[in-house]
Formats: C-alpha cells, structure tokens, sequence
C-alpha cells in the first residue's frame, strides 16, 4: 500500500475546481488512516486558494470554506510555494489561518516530490 503522497495543484481557483479537487482527494487519502502521509502543494496561480482576501462568492463561486474544513477535520497537511507567494505580492500574513499550513520552497517541493511514493497533479 502506498505511504506517501504529493498532491501539487497549479491551477487558478477561480474557473476551475482544480484546487478544491486536490483537497478532496488528499481528504480521502487521509480517510484512509495514519498510515498515509499525505501533503497538498499548491504552485502558481493555486497558491490564491490560501490567500485571506480572495472571496469566490463575488464571482459566483461556492465559497471553499466547506473544502479547507474537510482538509483541516482530515489533518491534511497544506504547502504554499513561498516563490508563488511572492510572485504574487502575497506573504503569511496574507493567508488563511489553518495550522497545518506550511510555507516551503520550491527546493523543498523536490524533496518532497523525490521521497513520496505517489505524486498527483491537479
């Protein structure tokens, strides 16, 4: 059975459920038990997810207030690419707050990408 997975998720969250499937996906991996480490790294335009001043509900978009609860009761580790951060103008403070949530670099997303077992993208 596999141990470890890497979900990466790029995707703007506005106009595609890309991200929000990425959630629900790792959800279900961490459904599955302790015995899978499960992490979701959101890259580019996908680190807006995260971001505290984007509303969805202004475009007529379901808020992923619903989504970010499911990963938080499922304890689903969340990855900000702090250079996607940045390119963005957008710093930690500028984030929602979920205690799992991780700022990492993109050196630390090819170590996670190298030692996982399974990797995703969205």
């Amino acid at each position: 059975m596999v141990k470890s997975v890497i979900i990466l998720t790029d995707s703007t969250p506005v106009g595609k459920n890309s991200p929000l499937e990425a959630i629900r996906l790792g959800s279900g991996f961490m459904g599955l038990g302790e015995d899978i480490a499960c992490k979701i790294v959101f890259r580019g335009d996908a680190v807006l997810t995260l971001s505290k001043m984007i509303d969805p509900t202004k475009v007529g978009i379901d808020s992923y207030a619903e989504h970010l609860e499911m990963a938080e009761l499922s304890d689903l580790e969340l990855c900000a690419v702090e250079e996607d951060l940045k390119a963005r103008g957008l710093t930690k403070e500028d984030l929602i707050e979920y205690e799992l949530l991780k700022i990492v670099s993109l050196a630390n997303v090819s170590e996670m990408i190298q030692t996982a077992e399974t990797t995703f993208r969205f």
